[in-house]
């Protein structure tokens, strides 16, 4: 069970606590083969209709051509959930006369064979991995869709003007004690210090430490090409701003979203916001550059969306309702943000991809 291995670890950090209830390898929540779905916990975009995937291949074609057309060229997913962006990119990229390869970084068994039957269709162009580490150098795009909301956070509080790292008391019949200690990390300090003096006592705020390593082995892999990255956060000084001294954590409990993560352990998917300007900070660090960073709704429209859902679609009324949420500020269209980043080796690049057209607000990092 996995409460007795959760006591087992006891203390351990609410990081650590995140860490095992999603990913133990046996009774963790995606090892269970939770996935996103109508049926399912959470919904993401290519469950609402697959007009996004089709949207998303229009960008992945430019990228094609600005790498001067790779024989090689490769497109890298991680947290595909079903496969249904996977399988609509590629559906729309075949009618298109495009025939790339896809890799898909997926290291539970039980969600492989949901993503193998969705993508039958396409099996001899799919490759699966369990780990980015295997993966061999590329060129091309590395997409993830709602992946970093995943990553462990730590959880910290301001308490008596200081800052504190929650830690966990775990008994084995299910009683969780929060308990508070120092945070003696210099790095997240310097990260939080521009934010932190303006927060009231008790201020709960998440910070998170694992992408790090992440971007590290993606630039080790990545020869040329570019990371897409949708998923729903904010920019650091939203992030940490004095009016969300609540944090950014969520979780998803059949199809309900509750304030309490530590609600049954292993079948509930926790999750929290990205912090934006991380990953740009990182992707300065490790040689990527920023090409945009602009909200979902902007840059489908940009892509050309409803022009590609009358391609794919006879167009009714359900397509018009999914369109709308897609793109509207009530949907996803304001909640999710999409940042591109670069490595490129041709210097003829001028530095604009067509999905930022209407908007980009790279400034905001």
């Amino acid at each position: 069970m996995l409460l007795d291995y959760l006591a087992e670890k006891s203390p351990l950090s609410f990081e650590n606590y995140m860490e095992i209830c999603l990913f133990h390898p046996e009774y963790g929540y995606y090892a269970k083969g939770n996935l996103p779905g109508k049926k399912g916990d959470y919904l993401t975009s290519p469950c609402v209709h697959r007009v996004f995937g089709a949207t998303m291949a229009n960008q992945i074609i430019e990228i094609y051509e600005i790498l001067e057309k790779p024989k090689d060229f490769t497109i890298v997913e991680a947290g595909a959930g079903q496969g249904y962006l996977a399988f609509d990119m590629l559906e729309y990229l075949n009618k298109k006369g495009y025939d790339f390869f896809y890799i898909i970084v997926e290291p539970f068994s039980s969600i492989k064979a949901v993503q193998e039957e969705t993508l039958a269709v396409f099996k001899n162009k799919i490759k699966w991995i369990k780990s980015l580490e295997e993966l061999p150098e590329f060129k091309g795009v590395f997409i993830s869709n709602e992946l970093f909301d995943s990553f462990p956070v730590k959880v910290i509080q301001k308490n008596t003007s200081k800052i504190k790292e929650v830690w966990l008391e775990i008994k084995k019949d299910g009683t969780i004690k929060e308990i508070f200690k120092d945070l003696e990390d210099e790095e997240i300090l310097k990260r939080l210090k521009p934010y932190s003096h303006l927060w009231i006592e008790d201020y709960r705020t998440e910070v998170c430490v694992k992408i790090k390593n992440f971007y590290k082995i993606l630039f080790q892999k990545l020869k040329e090409g570019f990371i897409v990255t949708i998923d729903y956060g904010y920019p650091r000084a939203d992030y940490y701003s004095p009016e969300r001294y609540r944090g950014t954590l969520y979780c998803y409990y059949r199809n309900r979203v509750i304030d309490n993560p530590y609600f049954k352990p292993g079948e509930t998917d926790i999750t929290s916001h990205v912090d934006f300007t991380l990953l740009k900070e990182l992707g300065d660090k490790y040689g990527f550059f920023t090409t945009g960073f602009t909200q979902q709704g902007s840059f489908l429209v940009s892509l050309g969306i409803e022009k590609v859902l009358y391609e794919i679609s006879d167009v009714n009324w359900r397509d018009i309702e999914a369109l709308k949420f897609l793109i509207f500020p009530q949907g996803f269209g304001s909640s999710h943000w999409v940042l591109i980043q670069g490595k490129l080796l041709n210097k003829n690049f001028k530095g604009s991809l067509k999905g930022f057209t209407l908007s980009n607000r790279a400034y905001l990092l």
